[in-house]
């Protein structure tokens, strides 16, 4: 057996092993696989990094944590010197391509995995022709639908382990913190015979607190406080993309070193924002878990919920990010009962019912794509993803490639599709989120909740969390936090180097007068003229020597008066080609949204040189938007494109209407 302390030291620098990490290697080397049950924090990604270079050949990792590869990655090759890659859906083609040679070639020992590449026929096939020795299960919580977390792409993980099993000198290797029984009881059915070591879930370096609060403009001004007091690093959950934004974007206002941090953000500026956020280029970042459950700051010293999360699995595991160096940390959870909505939203969602998995069948009946099937159905894009990946498990859809396309078809199977998991996975979810909210009321020790609530046996109060020491969190700010809210310029999100980044004056989310009003009546005839007013003053904020280009509209009655008061130059050579066939708000999700519009924009005549104001009354999934810049573009314009919008609305998804 390779001699583990030696690697240690020479390859990672380590003195000794923290409890737990020792047996677990030496259960992998000795050919046992194992799911290792560790608290966050506790080092498990070194337990496979060690494996990995004393067993050799190829380390798989399978992460949904995109922002946990890139850090990864730079520590495997900056500081370990140990050859490592990713395949994921931020890189583009190119960059994957050089990662699939490089492993076809054995040129690395540790390959990191979207759990969705498993899903792709022709990227299975290659991941079972390379000499895999370790298959690392990160997050395997996400296997079982016991889980709080749990994933249908982690569906095809069991399968590709079993195939993988026939190789004599394959391991397996599953992690995760938040496993309680019942949850490590499946993940052992799927991945069986594996051992399981357990450790106890203390983090008591971190001190609990929870601060109740009344509506968002309190959350605000409680972060500015928080801020204020705490000179460490924060990292500041949020449950929405707009949430990261509107929070960063107020505490900038109020002084303080922040910056936002969600998914819909192009690669290269996650990139840019993880890499400036470990380097210290800034003291706080507001995200969702997309960075949140991947960032490996070990002096994290504070870790703010500003929504309530799902499940105390769930918080338990995001806390955990704080004091990883051991150090003095604070784990804040803010509380507003009204955050169960958001909550409620993200379960109903992901939630299928019996009539949703008649509609993939019904649309598979001939091949499509997974877009395809999501543009057929109407349903929202969650679900379809989570009927797809259950009717192939319970074959009653095929996948294969034709002409590089990846398409889904009906196998002609009879009968029913069986639902007990999903309503196995709607009880887990709901009780996680009830006993979230009991956490938040409750005054009991935090941390023993939580430890408890995770199975560990172990557990006592911690003696230094809010309650234990009596405490309530009180503090105070002066920041105008409703006037700002009410005041802030609402983004239209731009799209890569086609669309910049504009503004809209209202929000569908804060339902203002003016909005309503406008909605109400933007049929009939033309705004308010404080609404005309305010559009002007924003026309000559974004662009004072821009040509406005209106998208045309039957169906906008103040058009004409909204595009007069503008007061700057008008170019309207943009129209329909051919009418849309319906209007968007009628469609059922984005994906039949874009096509709804996909190619319909023309252009008569020259585009005007220099800046474009991309004028329109409002705007949800921004498809139309896109068009016309693609329109303009393709006609030869080369400036700046930037929308302006009276209302920004949101869009149900798998239904019409507004949300």
């Amino acid at each position: 057996m390779p001699d583990i302390d030696q690697i240690l030291e020479t390859r990672f620098g380590f003195q000794s092993f923290r409890a737990g990490q020792r047996e677990a290697i030496q259960a992998l080397l000795s050919g046992q696989d194992l799911l290792c049950i560790q608290p966050t924090g506790h080092g498990k990604s070194l337990i496979y990094q060690v494996s990995a270079v004393a067993l050799g050949g190829l380390t798989v990792v399978i992460s949904p944590l995109l922002a946990l590869m890139r850090d990864q990655l730079d520590h495997l090759s900056r500081r370990f010197r140990i050859a490592a890659g990713t395949i994921n859906s931020d890189q583009d083609e190119t960059e994957n391509d050089e990662t699939i040679a490089r492993a076809s070639k054995g040129e690395l020992s540790i390959l990191f995995l979207a759990p969705e590449q498993l899903d792709r026929v022709d990227r299975l096939a290659w991941l079972q022709g390379l000499d895999i020795r370790l298959l690392v299960i990160d997050e395997a919580h996400c296997i079982s639908t016991w889980g709080h977390d749990f994933r249908p792409s982690y569906r095809e993980i069991g399968r590709f382990a079993r195939r993988l099993r026939e190789r004599a000198d394959m391991r397996v290797l599953a992690l995760t913190a938040t496993a309680d029984a019942r949850t490590a009881q499946d993940i052992c059915k799927q991945l069986a015979p594996i051992e399981v070591h357990r450790r106890s879930m203390d983090r008591p370096n971190i001190s609990l607190n929870v601060s109740a609060v009344s509506g968002f403009a309190d959350k605000l001004r409680l972060l500015d406080a928080f801020l204020h007091s705490e000179s460490g690093c924060c990292l500041l959950y949020c449950a929405t993309r707009e949430n990261t934004e509107i929070v960063a974007e107020y505490l900038q206002n109020q002084g303080h070193s922040i910056a936002a941090y969600h998914a819909g953000m192009p690669p290269e500026r996650k990139k840019r924002l993880q890499s400036d956020f470990l380097a210290g280029d800034f003291r706080a970042i507001a995200a969702t878990n997309a960075l949140g459950m991947g960032i490996d700051k070990a002096d994290l010293r504070a870790v703010v919920h500003v929504d309530v999360p799902g499940s105390i699995t769930a918080y338990y595991q995001e806390v955990g990010r704080a004091g990883r160096d051991g150090l003095p940390a604070t784990g804040l959870l803010v509380f507003d009962p009204d955050d169960r909505r958001i909550q409620e939203y993200f379960i109903h969602s992901a939630q299928p019912v019996p009539s949703d998995f008649d509609a993939v069948r019904d649309a598979a009946a001939e091949p499509r794509t997974i877009t395809e099937l999501k543009r057929a159905t109407g349903l929202h894009p969650t679900r379809v993803t989570v009927v797809v990946a259950e009717l192939i498990e319970q074959e009653f859809l095929g996948k294969e490639m034709q002409k590089r396309r990846q398409v889904y078809t009906a196998t002609g199977r009879a009968g029913r599709a069986d639902l007990s998991r999903y309503q196995n996975q709607h009880t887990v979810r709901t009780q996680g989120l009830d006993a979230m909210l009991a956490y938040a009321r409750g005054t009991d020790c935090l941390m023993h909740t939580l430890r408890e609530h995770l199975g560990d046996q172990e557990s006592t109060p911690c003696g230094h969390c809010g309650p234990c020491r009596g405490e309530v969190l009180e503090l105070e700010s002066d920041g105008a936090a409703d006037d700002w809210l009410a005041n802030r310029p609402v983004v239209v999100p731009g799209y890569l180097k086609l669309l910049a980044e504009g503004r809209a004056l209202f929000d569908s989310g804060r339902r203002s007068g003016s909005f309503v009003d406008f909605m109400r009546h933007r049929s009939a005839g033309p705004p308010r003229p404080e609404t005309l007013r305010a559009l002007a003053a924003l026309a000559k904020k974004l662009g004072p020597d821009y040509t406005v280009v209106p998208l045309p509209s039957s169906t906008w009655g103040g058009r004409a008066a909204a595009i007069a008061a503008l007061g700057l130059p008008i170019w309207t050579g943009l129209r329909w080609r051919t009418a849309p066939d319906a209007r968007q708000g009628t469609l059922l999700n984005n994906d039949q949204r874009r096509a709804n519009v996909r190619g319909l924009l023309a252009v008569d005549g020259t585009p005007p040189e220099g800046g474009i104001l991309l004028l329109d009354d409002y705007t949800g999934s921004g498809a139309t938007l896109r068009e016309a810049a693609r329109a303009l573009k393709k006609a030869g314009h080369e400036g700046k494109r930037v929308p302006i919008t009276v209302a920004r609305v949101r869009w149900r998804l798998g239904r019409p209407g507004i949300v």
